[in-house]
């Protein structure tokens, strides 16, 4: 497997990352599972989710091994999941989008 790396982007703006992000939303969707219902085994709030889904916040490896855990999937088969996607995608993809916080409304 050969590294995919580009020194002019950031890790975490790696287009890489929506794959990663997809993935676990697809892990939460294949175990029918809310947001709420998911953020309830993970002792978390509904926001954490949809944060995590939308790429807002990365996941450390044992928050990724709790969320695989709740949803049933063995972190082993996301990890593989993950390898052999990223595998037959093009060497660099796009930048993944920022996804901005909404902005406090002016009171």
């Amino acid at each position: 497997m050969a590294m995919r790396t580009d020194k002019s982007v950031k890790s975490v703006d790696r287009g890489e990352y929506a794959i990663a992000w997809a993935l676990l939303k697809s892990a939460r969707l294949s175990a029918k599972l809310t947001q709420r219902q998911l953020a309830v085994k993970l002792g978390r709030t509904q926001t954490f989710v949809a944060d995590v889904e939308l790429g807002r916040r990365r996941l450390d490896i044992l928050q990724l091994y709790d969320w695989c855990k709740a949803t049933g999937t063995p972190l082993a088969a996301y990890a593989q999941q993950v390898e052999s996607t990223l595998d037959v995608l093009p060497k660099h993809l796009p930048s993944a989008m920022k996804v901005r916080k909404p902005r406090e409304s002016a009171k």
